[in-house]
């Protein structure tokens, strides 16, 4: 019939809606009134919110997968949270956070493992993809440990980036020496807030 959704489509669309529910739900069960609420129409949900749901409950675990090019730093790693720097803004994924992509901006990526066990990466840039299935990946062109980072290094290096990008004769070494530019700023302000 027009108008109606067939196969996987239909299949994605749902799991989109149910996507939503679950984050509408999560909402509202810090409000007495409103949880009572939800849990006479939505049951499914009334369970999960109180904890006694066996399938399709949400992990407690987020399933982290830190990848560079060069390297895997975490594989099917199970972690608390990751906080990443998207190209909107900085965001943190939890199990069970709605499905997302975002690319990457130059910042850290902090994996929280386990209370008070926080590990802090560099990011050039990449994506992060959040699944359904309370899992992370997190791609990136270059990934280096927080501490790894040598503060002279990267001082000197967005010096010579700064300079060349006062020095770029075309459009194309001006778009690398900015992008060089833009890293070396956030590796600077990664390691002030160290």
């Amino acid at each position: 019939r027009p108008g109606r959704k067939h196969g996987a489509e239909s299949t994605m669309l749902s799991s989109r809606v149910q996507g939503a529910v679950a984050q509408a739900v999560r909402r509202v069960a810090a409000t007495p009134v409103l949880a009572s609420r939800v849990s006479a129409r939505f049951p499914t949900h009334a369970r999960w919110m109180s904890g006694d749901a066996k399938a399709g409950a949400i992990p407690t675990k987020l399933t982290l997968n830190l990848m560079a090019p060069h390297e895997a730093v975490f594989v099917g790693k199970q972690v608390d949270q990751v906080i990443v720097p998207g190209a909107d803004g900085i965001f943190g994924v939890l199990p069970g956070h709605v499905p997302t992509i975002s690319e990457l901006k130059p910042g850290v990526v902090e994996v929280t493992i386990a209370p008070g066990e926080i590990e802090k990466y560099f990011v050039s840039s990449g994506f992060v993809f959040a699944h359904a299935d309370s899992t992370c990946d997190v791609c990136a062109l270059e990934c280096v440990k927080l501490d790894d980072l040598d503060a002279s290094a990267v001082s000197s290096g967005k010096s010579q980036a700064e300079g060349e990008l006062n020095s770029a004769s075309d459009e194309v070494e001006k778009a690398k020496a900015q992008i060089a530019v833009e890293v070396y700023t956030a590796m600077t302000e990664a390691l002030n807030t160290k």
